[in-house]
């Protein structure tokens, strides 16, 4: 229905609760109405109505008339939700500055622990790594680390996803080897990996199945256990490890998938 989707709309856009909506959208509908009113046009239950108008007007989406009973009449829509717009985008500014200076401020307070070599990445090279978000991030930290070279055999999201960091690392002079399948291989034509590849700035090959997805940079790997469920909810568990024995074994596993690849 119409009168839901615009309950809908207020709520998700700007920041009414349920009750206050169905207020607001009866106000535009009735013109003016009392609490008692309210209640009786509207889901608005009875117990509620005066809260909910009083909150209504000072949120600016009415005013009201005082009297022996109160009424209210809505602020015109185009007016408020302008103003509502305007007053949001002034905030998400002031937040975004504010991020941006804890940001600087925290990267200065953390320089020292970050600059300072801790048995941290010395002792503990294995890590699990849980859920898209978190494997993008470390993904990501990989690319921007790597001095020397990265093998990638990719069934569906690194080359697709995270094609501008990759493309960094190569551009600060890791050598790149990248192996997708056939679907992944579509989706890359009108990319930058594809240029790359045809300038000679990368080595590109296409296999029909890839069943053990990995990254290598360098001497850390980077692979999925297989869990379709996991893969399906975007919570894949995925395994960092940095040791040159366990990277040795992965690039011998690379090395056969590229003898088997198809050339681009």
């Amino acid at each position: 229905m119409v009168k839901d989707r615009m309950v809908e709309l207020l709520q998700e856009h700007f920041e009414l609760n349920l009750y206050e909506a169905r207020a607001y959208v009866a106000l535009v509908g009735f013109g003016v109405l009392t609490p008692a009113e309210l209640a009786s046009v509207s889901e608005v239950p009875a117990p509620r109505t005066y809260d909910v108008l009083r909150s209504l007007e000072k949120k600016g989406f009415a005013i009201s008339q005082p009297g022996k009973v109160n009424k209210y009449r809505p602020v015109h829509p185009e007016n408020i939700l302008e103003k509502f717009i305007e007053e949001w985008q002034e905030r998400v500014k002031e937040e975004l500055e504010a991020k941006k200076k804890a940001k600087e401020e925290l990267l200065e307070l953390m320089s020292p622990l970050i600059e300072t070599e801790i048995p941290k990445y010395g002792v503990e090279r294995v890590w699990v790594v849980r859920g898209i978000r978190n494997a993008t991030l470390k993904t990501k930290e990989m690319f921007k680390e790597v001095k020397e070279q990265i093998l990638l055999a990719d069934d569906g999201y690194i080359a697709i996803n995270l094609e501008s960091d990759l493309i960094k690392a190569i551009d600060s002079g890791a050598k790149a080897k990248i192996l997708v399948t056939e679907n992944v291989y579509n989706r890359l034509k009108t990319s930058k990996i594809l240029d790359y590849y045809k300038d000679g700035k990368l080595e590109l090959g296409v296999l029909d199945k890839i069943e053990l997805p990995m990254l290598i940079c360098d001497d850390e790997v980077f692979f999925a256990l297989e869990d379709m469920a996991a893969r399906y909810f975007n919570y894949e568990t995925q395994i960092w490890i940095k040791d040159f024995r366990v990277k040795a074994l992965f690039e011998a596993k690379f090395n056969e998938y590229w003898e088997q690849a198809k050339k681009v």
